[in-house]
């Protein structure tokens, strides 16, 4: 059997400055997971827009990935207010057809040293304990975090907040 060469991707470039134009991309990239709800996607955008009018003032920093000048995976994080070295990873996504290739790895490996260079100590994330999620939870996993709690019925009846830690 002949091998066949796969071409390689093109290389993932990192920035934090938020541009206008991130706002309509992030909406994008949330929507098409299929992960979230109309609602959520509302905020994912929001959190962009609060970002480019107020700034690192607003709470909320930005990691973008871009391959070729196309953004194809974001991570949103900020201090939690009233902690001492605390921070919260609020999203991660990465464009569907560029998930399994490592782009969220990356992502969260940059928000930590980010979060470190801040003097963070602790990053937390929180998805849904559904079904539907397993995947996030096992990426959180293989990650370095750790399900540090879980909250019984958190959105809903029937679903609920998994709450996990890492240590930068």
């Amino acid at each position: 059997m002949e091998n066949t060469p796969t071409a390689p991707l093109p290389q993932v470039t990192f920035r934090e400055t938020v541009r206008e134009q991130d706002a309509a991309d992030i909406r994008r990239i949330v929507q098409d997971t299929g992960f979230f709800t109309p609602e959520e996607v509302d905020v994912a955008e929001e959190l962009v827009r609060e970002h480019l009018a107020h700034g690192d003032a607003s709470g909320y920093h930005f990691i973008m990935a871009e391959q070729q000048d196309e953004l194809v995976g974001y991570a949103c994080y900020g201090p939690t207010p009233a902690a001492e070295g605390t921070y919260d990873l609020y999203w991660i996504a990465v464009d569907p057809a560029r998930r399994n290739m490592g782009l969220g790895k990356q992502l969260i490996a940059a928000t930590a040293h980010k979060v470190r260079a801040r003097n963070g100590r602790l990053l937390f994330a929180e998805t849904s304990g559904m079904e539907k999620y397993g995947s996030t939870r096992a990426f959180y996993t293989r990650t370095g975090f750790t399900a540090e709690a879980v909250l019984k019925d958190f959105y809903r009846p029937g679903d609920d907040k998994v709450i996990y830690r890492l240590e930068v």
